[in-house]
């Protein structure tokens, strides 16, 4: 009777554990993937999907489990409680800026592993012990932009995220003082904040925005405004080309253009299969694939920073992957034109 119990126990556990084996991993995505800001996440999404069912097709077993966020910190905060509560899912995609610092540090407190694939920098990887980024580099796109611009610049900057202030800031200590104004989001009529540039005289206005610049852009031509546009990647969004009616043409602006490589080339084929066109923005889609592969060489990790330094270096979509002694991996931004929708390197 005895060896008929340790018998039916050894085949209780044998089939606890195949279970435990069989049961997926999950892995949380947010980000926006409506709202003015949704170019920054619709590629990422199908990024982070193209990662997952390769390790499917390799013998794992993945799951994505999606939220959209709009690109609001709130909402980025209601997400998380979602996915790491009601869900379980111990490890988070999160694309979106100011989001990643409002779940910082409950992650920390709940054991979740972020990374974030969109932007990086020091404050991102300072914000929890549990964060990471693979990302481009936000400051580089303050960089490219005062590099690129002349004379007397007027800033109209978003004010209703912290990644946004973040970049004027950065650019303002680089190139010097600027004629700024803010505006919130919803806003739709920007003709006064131009009106006071063009009074004050600038040469050139730096918009730091979403889709809604676009309208900017259309609304300062009507005014009269001649001079050039430098702006972010977001330009690239259809949404905020056709708002502009053609004003954002001959705009100069912080771009990532992905490598050519094996990983990248396979990951953009998959990615035309997929959706029926490539990524609109090389940096909302490229590094989110690699960051889904890293956060799951991660999972259980107890010093998430500590392993992702000590991760072998692997080949990805973005080049070689590497994480620094802060758990980040920054990648620059360099100078681009929009040429009848084109994009042409600076």
């Amino acid at each position: 009777m005895k060896t008929a119990r340790i018998v039916m126990i050894g085949i209780v556990l044998a089939v606890l554990f195949g279970c435990q084996s069989n049961q997926a991993l999950n892995i949380g995505w947010i980000g926006p993937l409506t709202g003015p800001s949704a170019v920054l996440g619709v590629d990422s999404v199908t990024a982070a999907q193209i990662a997952v069912d390769e390790m499917n097709a390799n013998g794992q077993n993945v799951e994505l489990l999606v939220e959209d966020d709009q690109y609001d910190a709130s909402k980025t905060l209601s997400a998380y409680n979602k996915l790491v509560y009601g869900d379980g899912v111990k490890m988070l995609i999160a694309s979106s800026y100011s989001g990643v610092f409002a779940i910082a540090k409950q992650a920390e407190a709940d054991g979740v592993i972020v990374i974030d694939p969109l932007d990086c920098n020091k404050a991102i990887v300072a914000s929890s012990a549990n964060v990471i980024c693979l990302a481009t580099e936000s400051e580089s796109i303050a960089r490219v932009l005062a590099e690129q611009t002349q004379g007397k610049i007027g800033v109209l900057y978003f004010d209703s995220d912290m990644f946004m202030p973040l970049v004027k800031k950065t650019f303002e200590e680089i190139h010097g003082a600027a004629i700024s104004e803010a505006y919130d989001a919803g806003t739709a009529d920007f003709k006064g904040s131009i009106s006071k540039m063009m009074d004050a005289g600038v040469d050139s206005i730096v918009l730091l925005g979403y889709d809604e610049t676009g309208i900017a852009m259309r609304q300062a031509r009507d005014l009269g405004f001649a001079g050039r546009f430098y702006t972010t990647g977001t330009i690239t969004s259809p949404s905020l080309q056709k708002a502009s009616k053609g004003a954002a043409n001959g705009s100069v602006f912080a771009f990532w253009d992905a490598p050519s490589n094996e990983k990248s080339s396979a990951f953009l084929s998959k990615f035309k299969s997929m959706k029926g066109r490539g990524p609109i923005l090389d940096l909302a889609s490229y590094p989110t694939y690699d960051a889904t592969y890293a956060l799951v060489e991660l999972a259980g990790a107890e010093d998430v920073k500590r392993r992702a330094v000590d991760m072998p270096s692997f080949l990805g979509a973005v080049g070689v992957v590497k994480f620094d002694n802060s758990g980040a991996m920054m990648i620059a931004e360099s100078a681009h034109r929009l040429d009848d929708g084109r994009i042409e390197k600076v």
